[in-house]
């Protein structure tokens, strides 16, 4: 019945055109090829999709945190994130000792390491590395023993937000990390440049003992912390489905991003064929399948291994495969037998992540997915919502105001409605208290009568 009355009004075609300007805009924005497929999931604007310590690292995960590690995101944005704005990037740490403090793009304890390289207003993936210990004004290093809470907000150039991301770590004990040192492998320092480096990796460690001898890092030396490697009962094997470990993992320390991503040599069990050889990579919490034998970064190496930088050195003694990381961590050379990189990774758990494999955090809000090319698309949306807004109005007004007020009746000059007889008659008199404070002077005005009218409207 209300819809028939309404098509009598001119109202109902005011309401019907802004309902109809809406959807068309709304229709208009939709890529022809997610209006076929309407299942089709867009990618996320902002994602993060590894951290350095691994979230719960020392407390689900018996993982060593040192008390000088660095703490980093791997963050992928669609349309960028501009590294000249400050607050682009901003984290918040609560160690439990000082207060929550705030660090951003503007700090030198901040840095950015891009995967990709993209200009620094348009960033599209990268690591923003935080460094405790290139702190100033507070201690350089985390309490031991302590719990670590982390926030990271993100903002990319299309000002989609990713509102702060919680993150949590354990330091460990002053007991632990003097246990660390020991059964550490016998090294020493190389002052060479590497000649196919340009340069930049100007010193370098090698093992010259025991399993791992003919392993050696490359590295700049200007970096934060100097990369050596750990012991070698740090790391269990890698244990990983359908792959088998050869020879014993490669501790490495610190747990950071490198400004310069590191070579690495290691070294191929005796026997192996170095061209069957992959390498699996160790978070810090699990061991993941990171490169197949032609050198392809596979999930679980995103992020930590630079493509295309694998080379195979047959003629040394061991035989050693060379690769360039961002971070370190450990790895562990394997031989590729029943798996075939494509393998879906175990869903972790609520709030956990999978390095390189799964997306952890990312920002489901995007911004208004119309052509940015197209400048008329705002005004057509404001004009449809202002239409819609007024048919709206105007139906309110019409349907759901009171009767007599519909009828034009003036209220001051005709009686109520019959549906409030059932108010009771009430008489308040001075002797009664009154229900609320009078202001002296007003006492005289209290008495007051009040009675349910007795006609009704015709």
């Amino acid at each position: 019945m209300i819809f028939t009355v309404l098509k009598k009004s001119s109202k109902f075609y005011i309401l019907l055109s802004g309902v109809l300007c809406v959807l068309s805009l709304s229709l208009s924005s939709i890529p022809p090829a997610i209006a076929a497929n309407p299942v089709m999931v867009l990618p996320a604007p902002i994602e993060i999709r590894d951290c350095i310590p691994q979230e719960d690292a020392g407390i689900v995960h018996f993982a060593r945190v040192p008390h000088d590690a660095s703490f980093a995101v791997l963050i992928r944005a669609v349309h960028g994130i501009d590294l000249n704005s400050a607050d682009a990037i901003r984290f918040t740490i609560d160690d439990g000792f000082h207060l929550p403090y705030l660090r951003d793009l503007r700090f030198d304890t901040v840095r950015v390491v891009k995967i990709v390289d993209d200009p620094d207003d348009r960033a599209t993936f990268l690591w923003a590395v935080y460094d405790r210990f290139l702190e100033p004004y507070m201690p350089t290093t985390y309490p031991q023993n302590s719990h670590i809470y982390i926030k990271v907000a993100i903002r990319d150039v299309a000002d989609n937000i990713l509102h702060p991301a919680a993150f949590e770590f354990k330091i460990e004990s002053a007991a632990r990390r003097t246990a660390s040192r020991q059964n550490q492998p016998k090294t020493e320092d190389l002052y060479a440049v590497d000649p196919d480096s340009g340069g930049s990796l100007d010193a370098g460690i090698q093992v010259v003992e025991g399993e791992l001898v003919g392993a050696k890092i490359m590295y700049n030396s200007n970096e934060p912390l100097t990369p050596q490697f750990g012991p070698q009962n740090g790391i269990e094997k890698a244990n990983i489905e359908g792959l088998e470990a050869l020879g014993i993992p490669l501790n490495l320390a610190p747990h950071t991003v490198f400004d310069t991503p590191v070579k690495l040599f290691i070294p191929v069990p005796e026997g192996a064929d170095i061209l069957s050889v992959g390498l699996a990579y160790h978070d810090g919490t699990q061991w993941l399948a990171a490169a197949d034998p032609e050198g392809n970064v596979l999930r679980g190496g995103e992020g930590w291994m630079v493509p295309g930088s694998r080379v195979n050195h047959s003629d040394t003694d061991p035989a050693l495969i060379e690769m360039q990381v961002y971070h370190f961590s450990g790895t562990q050379t394997v031989f590729f037998a029943d798996f075939d990189g494509t393998r879906e990774e175990e869903e972790p758990p609520p709030g956990g992540i999978r390095s390189g494999a799964t997306v952890f955090i990312s920002c489901f809000v995007d911004s208004v997915n119309l052509d940015p090319r197209s400048a008329s698309w705002p005004l057509s949306l404001l004009t449809g919502m202002i239409i819609l807004i007024c048919g709206l109005r105007f139906y309110s007004i019409n349907f759901f105001r009171p009767r007599w007020n519909r009828l034009r009746i003036p209220l001051g000059k005709q009686d109520l409605p019959d549906f409030f007889s059932h108010r009771p008659t009430q008489t308040i008199s001075p002797a009664d208290p009154p229900p609320m404070p009078i202001r002296p002077g007003e006492l005289s005005q209290w008495k007051y009568s009040h009675s349910a009218p007795q006609n009704k409207i015709n």
